[in-house]
């Protein structure tokens, strides 16, 4: 079982590792994104740190950073608003997003990466490929289809 210090110990050590400080700021909203297990708008994570990590500014430049250096990862859920899940400890994945209810589900099988390989290899412009998102809209099952 994983300790609350050795959960610690991974979010200092990515810290460091991507060249951060460790600050009690970042450290606080990097371990309320791992314990979330989900993705979390910016406004989740102040309604949830009830203002004690950072205040809502510092936190989205804090974000913008940490999702430069691949810590988190930005995605855009069609909610108006960016949402951050950390992503050091987690393999790559997409989502499933309720359009009514908000649920968001973990999608582990990525056959993008196929394709992903198929477009580098046939782009007239590019030469490789490093990154995509793909997230999936829909209707869970407690919520009627429209």
């Amino acid at each position: 079982m994983e300790t609350s210090h050795t959960k610690e110990d991974a979010i200092v050590e990515s810290l460091r590792g991507s060249g951060f400080r460790v600050t009690r700021g970042r450290v606080a909203l990097l371990h309320l994104l791992k314990k979330a297990r989900k993705p979390l708008s910016i406004q989740d994570i102040v309604r949830t740190s009830r203002g004690k990590t950072m205040d809502q500014a510092t936190i989205y430049r804090t974000l913008s950073d940490l999702a430069n250096a691949g810590i988190v990862h930005r995605m855009d859920l069609n909610t108006g608003t960016a949402h951050f899940e950390y992503t050091p400890d987690r393999p790559h994945h997409h989502h499933l997003v309720c359009t009514d209810c908000g649920v968001i589900e973990d999608i582990e099988d990525c056959a993008i990466e196929k394709l992903e390989k198929n477009v580098a290899r046939n782009s007239k412009q590019f030469t490789n490929i490093y990154s995509h998102n793909l997230e999936f809209f829909g209707h869970c099952k407690k919520c009627p289809a429209a």
